[in-house]
């Protein structure tokens, strides 16, 4: 039996094509779900701040930060990805702008599960990486369980606090690939 790149890389790509068309490639939201992305969004930084000690702490002395109140998390046997839209905040916790977060990689995984991300920015000169579509590197992110005993505040790297909760369940591997997420300012409608 031979090896052929092409039994791996066709799901792959056809991973990523359907997160492109499932999503639209649009980081800002049709302007009919762009109210209900943001209530999700207090609604699931509320639930963090609740479960998290010392949170509410370091999102009051950050540059800002991304609520992502519903992350999609698919494995396919070969491809799997996350997708989501966020709403981005600066340190006066007032909206700047949208996010979206749109992965596929290739490995062996099984599963489908959601969650909410909370990634919060350090300073302002990592904040304006993002901004710019600049921000690259790999965050592990702090999983925070209800009802697990209550998780502490997670330690900055590069610059990057990034928390993990549960919505229907968790998939092993809770890393965020910083430069798959996007940023578009308020009023830029792509």
């Amino acid at each position: 039996m031979s090896f052929k790149p092409s039994t791996f890389l066709i799901p792959f790509l056809l991973g990523a094509l359907f997160l492109c068309i499932n999503q639209g490639c649009s980081t800002v939201p049709k302007q009919e779900d762009q109210g209900k992305l943001i209530d999700d969004s207090r609604t699931a930084i509320n639930w963090f701040t609740e479960n998290v000690s010392g949170l509410q702490r370091q999102i009051d002395n950050s540059a800002g930060y991304i609520i992502y109140p519903g992350i999609g998390q698919y494995g396919i046997i070969i491809t799997g990805g996350k997708f989501g839209r966020g709403v981005v905040y600066n340190n006066n916790h007032q909206q700047v702008g949208w996010a979206n977060l749109n992965t596929a990689s290739a490995g062996l995984q099984a599963g489908a599960q959601g969650f909410k991300m909370l990634v919060v920015f350090q300073n302002s000169e990592t904040m304006s990486e993002f901004e710019e579509n600049k921000l690259t590197g790999d965050v592990g992110a702090t999983i925070v369980a209800i009802n697990a005993g209550g998780a502490g505040a997670a330690s900055f790297t590069d610059g990057v606090a990034v928390y993990q909760g549960a919505q229907s369940g968790l998939m092993a591997g809770a890393s965020l690939g910083l430069d798959y997420m996007r940023y578009a300012p308020l009023g830029d409608e792509e």
